[in-house]
């Protein structure tokens, strides 16, 4: 053996059959002599037997003789090669050379070297061994034999490794920070391949890492009906973990890549975060900043300076330190400087005012921040005022305190000393105007995007763009409205906004609810629900689930959802910014789920807010009036008199509202109940509501089927 390795024998499968000596290409006859020898390189080195070669050549009807044939074939394919390339071996025959010398051979060591060296994270050799295994192929694998099973059957493995050696080079290219140059690649890859979803989600990580977040969404939705039209199947969690972490803007699907240190003023960090947060609203900059500057305050004893870093952490919000972990750290800060200064001076009473703001927030409660405004009143200080005034207001978004919520915004606008002050009351304001159905609502969202076109504010601007979306989708622009939710989701993380991800969810949900595609986000939402950047008094998530989950007859999974979101009662919910959204979700399943009590408690717990909206959070995503699920809720228990009447309603508001999707839902369900109560006249009546939601729903982008059963 060593003989031949010594003379340079190589054998090249991987495309054209070629046969070299040196260097010096040698002919060793007509097909089939060049059929046997690549019979043999293909068992490389492992014995064939002769009746094994004589089937490779004739199948199934070999000629006489068939043994003394393959025989003489075999020594005529000997004479060119000294010392001999094929020895005999009973039964059969073997191929003399070192296994390197076959390409396809060193092309699958390439390639397990390169997955080796991919699993222990060294990208760049890794890529530096899948590439030299991928530059060994010059055409098709044995492609010139396709007649020949045996050969036909080794060339398709050849090419399932080639492909799985494709797919493990574009994952070490990435890991090496490679990113816009393969989407192109991919781009084709994954339109020849659209069964592969491991080529979708290195696509979509491409597409994320180029900035492309709607074009990466894109691809999991392309993907998606793929697979879901060719086989019926959604996607793998491969993929919808993946998803998933682009919805989420997960820092690791990004490159790690060297990157410049964040600049931080070597002299006062304090000052650079206090820019960054009160003149910019830029959240994320101001804690890099705030970090800094509570560090350096902690090493030298300096009071004071930690107690304005800590405040700075805080942020405009309340809660926006979101896990766990980072939220104590920022307790146990605030209670820290607390015990270290006066609590009656300016600086202990915005502590204490902050403080108590985080703990009734995580509470679902509000009596101790609005004491504490109170006391911030008395004390004269505007700045400690403002921030009571914002925090207050914070807390207590729930349907119950329109009034009560008016009333802090107003008087925020009034005290405030501070830009970001005068913002956050206009944002307030603006906010509260749309989640009490304000008909001049609008025109206060003008004024805010006009204060904004001054000079951003980034953290209100992600409010601002969010309310965008909303009117979009109450307009029944859905495509304008995904692109929009998809643009404002990226501005909520460069602004370093917590609610960036579980805002974006809810424009979805509603905006694939309107489409009734709201199963399709099953998976979607049950990694969502689990995102530890949701507020802590957010149920909202369980009831989308169990909504979508019921909605495409996923039985168990609606059910399940139902209960975890209803507990013992579900009266005993937070009163948050997504309650009345989390019993809208809760009326929907119950009615789909043919769950009467559920429903029951839920109308009655509803009926005291039927005037008002169903909004996500700060009304950033619409579902329409209140009246909808009273009415759903009222058909669940089988009392279609109520429902009709909830439902008439709910059509009148929503076209109040100008939310063109609701009123045709409301409409079709509205028809739902005058069927069921079945009076005299109800029939035609129905007909008129189902024909005036069709001719609505043709006005909008394509027509929406109905929601019901």
């Amino acid at each position: 053996m060593s003989g031949n390795a010594a003379r340079g024998v190589d054998l090249g499968v991987l495309g054209p059959f070629e046969i070299g000596v040196g260097g010096e290409p040698v002919d060793v006859g007509g097909p089939r002599l060049r059929t046997l020898l690549a019979v043999l390189a293909a068992e490389a080195g492992r014995v064939v037997s002769v009746g094994a070669l004589g089937r490779a050549l004739w199948g199934d009807r070999p000629p006489d003789q068939v043994d003394r044939t393959v025989r003489t074939y075999l020594s005529r394919l000997r004479k060119p090669f000294d010392p001999p390339l094929i020895l005999t071996r009973p039964p059969g025959y073997v191929l003399h050379v070192a296994p390197q010398a076959i390409d396809a051979v060193r092309f699958e060591q390439l390639a397990a070297e390169g997955r080796r060296a991919l699993a222990a994270g060294d990208a760049s050799t890794a890529r530096t061994h899948l590439s030299a295994a991928l530059d060994l192929w010059r055409g098709t694998a044995y492609g010139e034999f396709d007649g020949v099973d045996v050969l036909a059957a080794e060339g398709m493995r050849l090419e399932r490794v080639r492909h799985n050696t494709v797919q493990d080079r574009i994952d070490a290219d990435l890991a090496a920070g490679e990113d816009t140059g393969l989407i192109a690649e991919l781009e084709v890859l994954t339109a020849a391949f659209p069964g592969h979803e491991r080529l979708w989600a290195q696509l979509m990580t491409a597409l994320y890492r180029a900035g492309r977040q709607g074009d990466a969404l894109e691809a999991f939705r392309r993907a998606r009906r793929g697979l879901v039209s060719a086989s019926g199947l959604e996607p793998s969690p491969v993929l919808t973990e993946v998803h998933r972490r682009v919805l989420a803007h997960d820092p690791g699907l990004l490159a790690e890549r060297p990157r410049e240190a964040v600049a931080i003023p070597a002299v006062d960090p304090l000052t650079a975060g206090e820019h960054a947060l009160l003149e910019e609203g830029d959240l994320r900059t101001s804690r890099t900043h705030f970090e800094e500057a509570y560090r350096r305050a902690e090493q030298a004893g300096d009071v004071d300076t930690l107690a304005h870093a800590v405040l700075g952490l805080g942020g405009v919000w309340v809660h926006e330190h979101r896990t766990s972990a980072a939220s104590t750290v920022l307790l146990t800060r605030l209670r820290q400087v607390l015990a270290r200064v006066d609590p009656a001076s300016p600086l202990g009473l915005r502590l204490r005012t902050r403080l108590t703001g985080e703990l009734d927030y995580q509470d679902g409660a509000y009596g101790r921040i609005l004491a504490l405004t109170a006391e911030t009143r008395a004390a004269g200080d505007p700045v400690a005022h403002a921030e009571a005034l914002s925090l207050a207001h914070h807390c207590v978004l729930g349907p119950d305190h329109a009034a009560l919520r008016r009333s802090l915004a107003t008087e925020l606008i009034g005290v405030s000393a501070r830009r970001t002050d005068l913002v956050m009351g206009v944002v307030w304001d603006t906010v509260d105007r749309f989640l009490a159905a304000d008909p001049h609502a609008e025109r206060r969202l003008s004024e805010l995007k006009d204060l904004l076109a001054a000079r951003k504010h980034l953290a209100a601007g992600f409010v601002a763009a969010s309310l965008e979306v909303m009117l979009a989708i109450r307009a029944g622009r859905f495509a304008e409205a995904e692109a929009g939710a998809q643009a404002c989701a990226q501005l909520g993380e460069v602004a370093g906004d917590p609610d960036a991800l579980g805002w974006y969810g809810a424009q979805l949900v509603a905006i694939r609810w309107f489409q009734n595609r709201l199963g399709e986000l099953v998976p979607v939402l049950d990694q969502m629900m689990h995102s530890p950047t949701l507020s802590t008094i957010d149920n909202s998530y369980y009831a989308a689930l169990a909504a979508a989950a019921a909605s495409a007859g996923d039985r168990r999974t609606a059910v399940g959802a139902l209960a975890r979101l209803c507990g013992d009662d579900v009266g005993a919910l937070p009163r948050s910014s997504t309650w009345l959204l989390s019993l809208c979700g809760a009326a929907e399943t119950a009615y789909l789920v043919d769950d009467p009590e559920t429903a029951a408690r839920v109308y009655d717990l509803l009926k005291p807010f039927g005037h008002l909206p169903v909004m996500a959070s700060l009304a950033v995503a619409c579902f329409g009036s209140a009246h909808y699920p009273l009415g759903t809720a009222a058909l669940a228990t089988g009392d279609a008199d109520r429902a009709v009447t909830h439902l008439r309603t709910a059509v009148q508001h929503n076209l109040a509202l100008s939310h063109w999707p609701a009123v045709v839902f409301s409409r079709r369900r509205h028809a739902e109940a005058l069927t069921r109560r079945g009076r005299p006249g109800d029939g035609a009546a129905a007909d008129r509501e189902l024909a005036a939601a069709e001719e609505e729903a043709q006005a909008l982008e394509g027509e929406l089927t109905s929601p019901c059963r």
